[in-house]
């Protein structure tokens, strides 16, 4: 869905989801959103494209980190929100939650150990839940930050199923009378350096997987 007056709109998002791609996993799908406050954080609006892409009113989500935007946007949108405090409370929550249809957590995070963490949600969301980690990471250690996670993720049975890039809502323009495959072509980069975003790497369990 193209929610931009400018026809380059959709062409320059199809660039920058190839700049932002980590390599081996699926192409991002860029959103815009306003950058959040502080960084690390959900804005509401990235809260409710998620909430809408990922989960049904009535549905249980977990918020590990107790992020407020997304506390907020659950809640006025109909979702069962439940927030640990920390990843402390992970063992302690076992399926007597029931069944759980999106685990919401930021990264990096000073965890002891990233495996036991991303098990310990993988083991929460039986076949069909997914997990969706929100990540800001400094940009020159983007790809082996995401790398590292995506590796992490992998061991504990969780697969990639989907990368957001939330990214900032009024991108730069091409020169006047020109178009993104004009800039290209004039050996100019269309795109400014990639400010700090978010990236939200979405897992769901990994049914082929064995401990």
């Amino acid at each position: 869905m193209d929610h931009y007056p400018d026809p380059n709109h959709q062409e320059r998002d199809q660039h920058l989801a190839d700049r932002l791609a980590i390599p081996g996993d699926v192409r991002p799908a860029v959103w815009r959103t306003p950058p959040p406050q502080p960084p690390g954080y959900l804005t509401p609006q990235l809260a409710q494209l998620l909430l809408d892409g990922y989960t049904r009113v009535g549905d249980l989500v977990i918020d590990v980190d107790d992020d407020i935007a997304f506390a907020a946007t659950a809640a006025a949108s109909g979702r069962r929100h439940h927030g640990l405090g920390g990843d402390i409370h992970l063992a302690t929550l076992g399926h007597s939650a029931g069944y759980i249809d999106l685990i919401l957590m930021r990264w990096p995070r000073p965890a002891a150990n990233p495996h036991w963490l991303l098990l310990a949600c993988r083991s929460l969301l039986y076949t069909a839940g997914h997990l969706a980690v929100a990540v800001s990471a400094d940009p020159s250690r983007r790809v082996a930050q995401l790398g590292a996670l995506y590796g992490a993720a992998d061991t504990a049975g969780l697969r990639s199923v989907g990368h957001i890039s939330a990214v900032a809502p009024t991108p730069d323009k091409p020169a006047p009378g020109g178009t993104l495959a004009t800039a290209i072509a004039d050996g100019g980069d269309p795109e400014p350096p990639v400010s700090p975003h978010t990236d939200v790497l979405i897992f769901e369990p990994d049914g082929d997987h064995h401990d």
